[in-house]
């Protein structure tokens, strides 16, 4: 089946969505989706395909990647650097005709729960706090990797602002999953599973299924 987009092509893999529904808690004004029925355990209740995974190797396969891999940059994570040069290359480079633009629609526009976009009189509620220096030291290396990459790919500077650079490594450090995906160790974006939470203990699990070719939740 040809398909245009994202938004299609990780619908026919998942077989299971009539059997899901999602609700707000009141308690927690939580967002949730909940199986309506009991799932079989080892059961894969979603699969995305691999072609609407963002994976390292597509951001080292950018020229500003190359550049990155060409270079000896002590980057403060490495992973989440390549997957963010695809990201904002991507929304750069290609704009509305990008194949994962139903994804990037739906990633949030500001990032202000997360401290290290805070203004002081936010960060003020923290004073006194081991926090305060970590959200410093993140702030500096998010900010010494983003001058480090433009000293070697000035490039960098045409698709993307440090602010942009560091909405970029918040949404990849708070939705990337480490996969192995045909024998090779990575990490990816994976539209739709990324906006799944789950219980302590646990009562998923994921992995890449090199048969499937694609990413799967199995209960």
């Amino acid at each position: 089946m040809h398909t245009s987009s994202v938004t299609e092509e990780k619908k026919e893999p998942n077989t299971s969505t009539e059997q899901f529904e999602s609700n707000i808690s009141e308690e927690s004004e939580m967002r949730g989706v909940h199986a309506k029925n009991g799932i079989p355990t080892d059961t894969i209740c979603i699969a995305i395909p691999k072609k609407c995974l963002i994976t390292v190797e597509m951001g080292q396969a950018t020229e500003i990647g190359q550049i990155i891999l060409r270079s000896d940059l002590d980057l403060d994570a490495p992973k989440h650097i390549f997957l963010m040069i695809f990201l904002l290359w991507d929304l750069k480079a290609n704009v509305d005709k990008s194949f994962f633009k139903p994804y990037y629609d739906i990633l949030p526009k500001t990032l202000s729960n997360i401290p290290v976009f805070w203004n002081d009189d936010e960060l003020e509620s923290l004073k006194g706090s081991y926090l305060l220096t970590q959200i410093s030291d993140r702030i500096d290396a998010i900010t010494d990797d983003y001058y480090a990459i433009c000293q070697v790919a000035p490039k960098l500077q045409d698709i993307a602002t440090l602010e942009e650079f560091k909405w970029a490594r918040m949404c990849v450090c708070s939705r990337n999953f480490g996969l192995q995906i045909d024998g090779h160790r990575t990490s990816a974006l994976v539209p739709h599973a990324d906006m799944l939470n789950h219980h302590r203990p646990r009562e998923t699990k994921w992995s890449f299924d090199d048969e499937l070719q694609a990413f799967t939740i199995t209960t």
